[in-house]
């Protein structure tokens, strides 16, 4: 009878292809790097090219508006209508202490100052104590309950329901 010998710590060398995919693999990097490095360089060629030039351009403005002075305005109308009490608004909301109420979204409209909130409760009565809480800040005024609808597909029954508010002078 022959003798068997195994070894079963006999490292096997390297493949071929593995040499070549490591040998590729460090040429696209190189390539890649290089290729950055140009694209990097056009673009603060271009960026200079740009800043040089700034002082003898004429501003652009928009179509219909025949000034600076005009465009300023209307920038400034915008950001006026845009602008609202935010911060104070969300302050009363969070204020506002109902567990068994969950807030999914609120939707300002700024020009009629108003604020549509989308909420689900997990009763009418939560629905219920969250309109008199609003009905009672002070921020806000003329909430009223626009729809609520019972989720009959979740188990616990909870009540979607969607609400408007007011804000005039906000203290």
């Amino acid at each position: 009878m022959h003798t068997l010998h195994l070894d079963f710590h006999k490292t096997k060398p390297a493949a071929r292809a593995g040499y070549a995919l490591a040998i590729v693999g460090g040429l696209a990097v190189v390539l890649a790097l290089s290729a950055q490095s140009m694209v990097r360089a056009e673009i603060e060629r271009h960026r200079d090219a740009l800043d040089g030039g700034r002082e003898s351009e004429v501003p652009v403005l928009p179509r219909g508006v025949t000034s600076e002075r005009n465009a300023m305005e209307g920038a400034r109308a915008i950001v006026g209508r845009l602008a609202g009490p935010w911060e104070i608004l969300f302050q009363e909301l969070e204020q506002i202490r109902e567990p068994n109420v969950a807030l999914l979204a609120l939707t300002p409209d700024v020009q009629k100052r108003q604020i549509r909130i989308y909420a689900e409760a997990r009763s009418f009565t939560a629905m219920l104590s969250y309109y008199r809480a609003l009905e009672r800040s002070s921020n806000l005024r003329g909430v009223v309950l626009l729809e609520h609808e019972i989720q009959n597909s979740d188990p616990q029954r909870p009540v979607r329901f969607t609400m408007t508010a007011a804000w005039g002078e906000v203290r």
